[in-house]
């Protein structure tokens, strides 16, 4: 019984990657095609790889980011792309687990800013990803400057994408079924997670 379990979730698991890699590489490619709505479709795209963090599969998230970041550079260019790549998607991640898992804003934050302005730092002198991002942010002013308001700029979004991954936890929670689990007892599928409890579980078997 627990290897059928473990087989449906497996299965289940990887169908939810497959779905959010779909998504999240159909938002890129949209993003490097339209360059006015850049930001708002890498930002789409990380709320695609949230997806499967909805039903506790973080491993299946990463999966889904690591395609469609890997599928995204055969659709545009590096720096094209690189915005996802290094900010957009993990952070979009990184926001969905410490959600779930309840972090503190004060421990959240903190690591939040420091994730954004490696990321700002990394796309501004090494992979020049803000000149496809913010070209006229990046004409007109300073790093300094530019650190500033991206930190901001940055955190509102963040805001906006977790207020989109509640609602889409929500909504989600009544249309996506475990099917799984439809046929085994409540106790076999608590036995199974208290076995279980590593976040990264779902391919284990």
């Amino acid at each position: 019984m627990k290897r059928r379990i473990s087989a449906r979730k497996t299965a289940y698991a990887l169908a939810l990657a497959g779905i959010s890699a779909a998504l999240a590489l159909l938002f890129v490619w949209l993003g490097v095609v339209v360059r006015y709505v850049t930001v708002a479709m890498f930002a789409a795209a990380g709320v695609a790889v949230m997806v499967p963090v909805t039903k506790h599969y973080y491993a299946s998230a990463v999966l889904a980011y690591i395609v469609s970041a890997g599928l995204g550079f055969l659709v545009g260019d590096v720096t094209a792309v690189v915005g996802y790549a290094v900010y957009f998607g993990p952070m979009a991640l990184i926001s969905a687990v410490m959600w779930e898992k309840n972090v503190r804003w004060f421990i959240s934050y903190p690591v939040k800013i420091v994730f954004i302005n490696a990321a700002l730092a990394a796309l501004y002198y090494g992979l020049q990803g803000l000149e496809i991002l913010a070209p006229d942010l990046v004409a007109v002013f300073d790093y300094w400057a530019i650190a500033i308001l991206g930190t901001i700029a940055l955190l509102l979004i963040d805001l906006l994408m977790n207020y989109v991954y509640r609602t889409l936890r929500r909504v989600l929670g009544k249309v996506l079924r475990d099917n799984h689990t439809s046929e085994v007892t409540a106790e076999e599928i608590a036995r199974e997670d208290e076995e279980n409890k590593s976040p990264f579980d779902e391919f284990d078997d």
